[in-house]
């Protein structure tokens, strides 16, 4: 009988055993083989909070093919597949809950869910797969596939809590005017939705008030903000209890160095105290804290700065001994490496709206003697435009005093030689130098006004090597080589931006002025070089305005600057300007649809006259600036990069006028155009593509008869001042690419057009 069971149960305990044997070989844990790719992830319930909103403050997040193929490059790019993770999942659960209760939904319920929402077609792949793994030895597996995962968060708002009642304690002992202050301007209202951003705001309000008055300690204890619910009423009653500490007087200061970075230097002790603006026994002011700091950074010499009050009078005193004491202010600094030398290229935008590109090196010491003063030598070879075009080189430098006799205003030196020639027709070498001040008059955290007077010197020798340079109809005239000019001028601006890079609101007022006058023809009468003697006077106006809910995304932006040169002699150009320093029209930061220094309104009409500036100006540019994508908080790299892009749209009108024309509207030229922009720490990358929607002169081409192998070239001729109506863009005819040659510009620059 055991003979003829016996191969029964062999048969069948080898058959039992095989599977045992296979899985014994599989990795146990088939969780970790199915891998639940996110592949999006969704709110239910949220009727008051934005989806957008509640992505940026988790973690869990789906894969993007972008960012996880730019991963697969290095893992320094994108981001790899987004995986569900339990733990992020719970701990995104919470962060949800008491991101509801912060906007005073206490009744608040979260829950997640990601199983049921699995792709039906990924769990079939995944089956099929995992089916026929489980007949093959590990080593011939084929790949597990993902299974596509959806993570729900799942919310019940309930209604929102309102506020009952708002008390502050622990301010009785204030005097009366500092608690009407406090008490008299309180931003949380009752019956007001509950926001702890609000009750933040306002405990940093309250710390204001007290700290402009002399109380530096104040405080709010942990547990010291006491939030009662009413769940029948939906209501809850704040209080908030202040430890207000003593108040304190300021004393003399004292300043203690890094002994550890000596090696850098040091700054005289007068030149530190003379940005102190605490002053010795009046109460604690934190702004003038603020103040000190922030004079001392402008220094530039030290790396880091702290300043706090001597608070060792305190030992072994009571706290009611403690109110009125004087305590001395400490102020610890640490050097930083006083000079540096930086080579390297540059690009930019000069004041012709050009774009420039060139070669640089600069040497800068912040601290030559021990003053904090300021050399900064610089170097630089344009080599764009191309050399056969154009030529400029310069040398310059500042130097750079904290103060002379006036308290925190900085006094600059300036030595400078630069060097222009410029498409074979002109050559203008100028050695100069300058004094100036820079008048700091009012920096509030809204409005900024600066005030920066100069007077400078100036030889500059000449070669005008075309002959329309001289005065229309005078080829007898022979203009002299070199000038020796004295110019004063000033530059006064006023700030009301929120951002000096990128302003989404707020306007900006300049007005900058110049003056040449023969000061040294009349202080040394013997000399017999000309002087230059003109008035100069550019004013500007900008505007921003946030037209979105969401801060910066959608941005208008208006611009209107007017520029006019008097002449004392307007016949005799030894008197003039120099030719670098006349208004220009077209390019990257003017009218857009024209190239640089390409418009002029003369009754000269020589060949390449625009070239050679014009003595009036007009420009005003409209521009919106949108953001495509919009993240609250870009996390990823991928969010970074397209959070920094804006999309914008312009439309640019002006035009540049001769000495003797007079500003017309009839010749202002109307550039539209759309363009892209990049925002860096250096300023936006900026691409701009602008067409001449209205021409008020097309020639040398007439309307209808645009050359047959060749674009209009627009920038040769200028345009007389009664010529005959212009065109539009409609009105252009000829072959395509000449047309689009003509009417379209395309243009590159770093930094906002304005």
């Amino acid at each position: 009988m055991l003979r003829l069971f016996s191969p029964i149960i062999i048969f069948l305990f080898f058959s039992a055993s095989l599977p045992l044997s296979l899985l014994a070989q599989r990795s146990p844990d088939m969780e970790k083989i199915r891998r639940r790719e996110i592949v999006d992830v969704r709110f239910e319930g949220d009727s008051n909070i934005s989806a957008l909103e509640l992505q940026s403050i988790i973690a869990t997040r789906p894969s993007n093919l972008i960012e996880y193929t730019l991963n697969g490059i290095t893992s320094d790019w994108g981001s790899p597949h987004q995986f569900v993770d339990e733990n992020n999942l719970a701990e995104d659960t919470l962060r949800i809950f008491v991101y509801y209760r912060s906007r005073g939904y206490f009744d608040a319920k979260v829950s997640v869910s990601y199983l049921e929402h699995q792709s039906k077609a990924s769990l079939d792949a995944f089956s099929k797969v995992e089916a026929r793994n489980n007949l093959l030895p590990p080593q011939q597996w084929e790949k597990y596939p993902l299974i596509a995962d959806t993570v729900v968060f799942r919310i019940v708002e309930g209604k929102s809590y309102k506020v009952a009642g708002f008390t502050f304690e622990g301010l009785e002992k204030l005097p009366m005017d500092l608690q009407n202050t406090i008490t008299s301007k309180i931003g949380i209202k009752v019956n007001s939705q509950y926001s702890k951003d609000a009750l933040d705001l306002e405990i940093l309000r309250v710390k204001e008030i007290l700290g402009e008055n002399g109380y530096p300690f104040l405080s709010l204890p942990n547990g010291a903000t006491v939030i009662e619910t009413d769940t029948s009423s939906k209501t809850i009653t704040i209080s908030l209890k202040f430890k207000t500490g003593p108040r304190i007087r300021v004393g003399g200061p004292r300043i203690i160095n890094d002994t550890a970075y000596v090696k850098y230097g040091y700054v005289q002790e007068q030149v530190i105290r003379r940005q102190i603006t605490m002053d010795s026994g009046t109460w604690y002011e934190n702004s003038d804290k603020v103040e000190t700091q922030r004079g001392i950074s402008k220094l530039g010499t030290f790396q880091y700065i702290n300043i706090e009050l001597d608070t060792s009078a305190f030992a072994n005193l009571p706290d009611s001994a403690k109110n009125g004491l004087v305590l001395p202010v400490v102020i610890f600094l640490r050097m930083r490496p006083s000079w540096e030398i930086t080579p390297g290229p540059y690009f930019g935008e000069n004041r012709q709206g050009e774009f420039i590109g060139g070669l640089g090196v600069s040497y800068s010491n912040r601290n030559l003697f021990n003053v904090a003063d300021n050399l900064t030598l610089q170097a630089t070879y344009q080599f764009f435009p191309l050399p056969n075009v154009q030529k400029r080189w310069s040398l310059s430098g500042d130097f750079v005093f904290p103060y002379i006799g006036i308290k925190n205003v900085p006094f600059i030196i300036s030595p400078s030689f630069s060097y222009a020639w410029v498409f074979e027709k002109y050559k203008e070498a100028v050695y100069g130098g300058s004094l100036g001040l820079n008048f700091e008059l009012l920096n509030t955290p809204t409005f900024r006004l600066t005030y920066l007077p100069k007077g400078s010197l100036q030889f500059v020798q000449r070669e005008y090597n075309d002959t329309t340079l001289r005065p229309l109809g005078n080829t007898s005239f022979v203009l002299n080589p070199q000038q020796l000019n004295s110019i004063y001028s000033h530059e006064l601006k006023a700030d009301w931006t929120n951002d000096p890079q990128y302003p989404s609101h707020g306007s900006y007022t300049s007005w900058s002025f110049q003056w040449a006058l023969p000061l040294l023809k009349i202080l040394f009468p013997g000399t017999t070089l000309p002087s230059a003697s003109y008035l100069k006077n550019t004013l500007q106006f900008k505007t921003y305005f946030d037209l979105g809910s969401t801060p910066a995304r959608s941005v208008l932006a208006y611009r209107i600057m007017g520029g006019f040169i008097s002449l004392s002699d307007p016949g005799n150009p030894n008197k003039d300007p120099l030719i670098e320093d006349r208004y220009y029209g077209g390019g990257t930061n003017s009218l857009r649809g024209w190239s640089a220094r390409s418009l002029l309104v003369s009754n000269d009409r020589s060949l390449g006259r625009p070239q050679f500036g014009g003595y009036k100006a007009f420009e005003t540019n409209l521009e919106w600036r949108y953001a495509l994508v919009n993240y609250p908080v870009a996390i990823t790299s991928m969010q970074q990069f397209l959070s920094a892009l804006r999309l914008a749209f312009f439309c640019d009108v002006g035009n540049i006028w001769d000495k003797e024309v007079p500003i017309a509207p009839k010749n202002f030229v109307i550039a539209l155009g759309t363009g892209l922009r990049y925002y860096t720490l250096l300023g936006a990358l900026r691409f701009d593509f602008g067409f001449k929607f209205y021409d008020p002169f097309p020639d040398p081409y007439p309307p209808g008869t645009l050359g047959t192998d060749k674009p209009n070239i627009d920038n040769l001729m200028s345009a007389p001042p009664n010529s005959t109506p212009g065109v539009f863009i409609w009105d252009r005819k000829g072959k395509f690419w000449n047309v689009f040659a003509d009417v379209f510009s395309f243009k590159f620059a770093l930094g906002q057009a304005f």
